[in-house]
């Protein structure tokens, strides 16, 4: 027989005896929960896994449609005729008031008629489109000057209508001063068959006659520069 003070023996102290434990209890109620810990670190980033398999290529796009029965054209007119002889142009609405070109650099083939720039200062156009004009001009008032000296002016004209916002002056301060060169550019709606001239816009002759003291090479008084920016689509 087991005595009380045996209860502090090992287990194989009471085992020996013949002692027997008692069933276990019910288990007790479940504690509160603690408060929570706090974070910890973040770890490394782990290596980048392998690069996937490249996915599907996606339906070719849609091609350019072509213009049919109509004849798309690209926008590669370009002219480019300057005046080197001195020139005496007559007031405006004078026969001669137009300035003649007699040489050229870069024309697109088939894109203008030059036949008559030499001869009456016309440019002609074969396509209709938006063209870009540049012209520059050298000149003074012709002698007999008057007193004040006046001014002088060129412009464009298309179709021998005074093309707007292509008029510029210029002004000699003495009667000796050297040209004065001006310059003018617009962009304008031209037709197929349009003529285009530089023409003196003042109530004097201007005289295109530049001083060449000093100069080297001969002087281009005049020249004009066309490039076309849209061509229309002709059927």
């Amino acid at each position: 027989m087991c005595k009380e003070d045996m209860k502090d023996y090992h287990w194989e102290h009471k085992k020996c005896c013949g002692c027997q434990e008692g069933p276990v209890g019910p288990a007790g109620e479940q504690g509160q929960q603690g408060i929570q810990g706090v974070p910890g670190a973040q770890g490394a980033m782990g290596p980048a896994g392998a690069q996937g398999p490249r996915g599907l290529q996606g339906a070719p796009g849609k091609d350019c449609e072509p213009c049919h029965d109509r004849e798309c054209k690209c926008c590669e007119c370009y002219a480019n005729v300057w005046a080197q002889p001195p020139q005496i142009l007559g007031a405006f609405g004078a026969a001669n008031d137009a300035v003649l070109f007699q040489f050229q650099n870069a024309v697109s083939a088939g894109d203008f008629d030059l036949s008559m720039m030499s001869i009456d200062g016309s440019v002609k156009f074969l396509k209709s489109g938006i063209y870009y004009i540049n012209y520059g001009a050298e000149a003074k008032v012709s002698q007999p000057i008057p007193v004040p000296v006046p001014s002088f002016s060129f412009g464009l004209w298309k179709q021998n209508v005074l093309v707007p916002g292509s008029t510029l002056s210029g002004y000699t301060q003495a009667p000796g001063d050297d040209t004065l060169h001006i310059s003018g550019e617009v962009q304008i709606h031209v037709n197929a068959g349009d003529v285009l001239k530089l023409r003196n816009a003042s109530s004097n002759s201007v005289d295109m006659t530049p001083n060449t003291v000093g100069i080297l090479f001969p002087v281009t008084v005049a020249s004009l520069c066309i490039h076309a920016l849209h061509c229309d689509v002709v059927a």
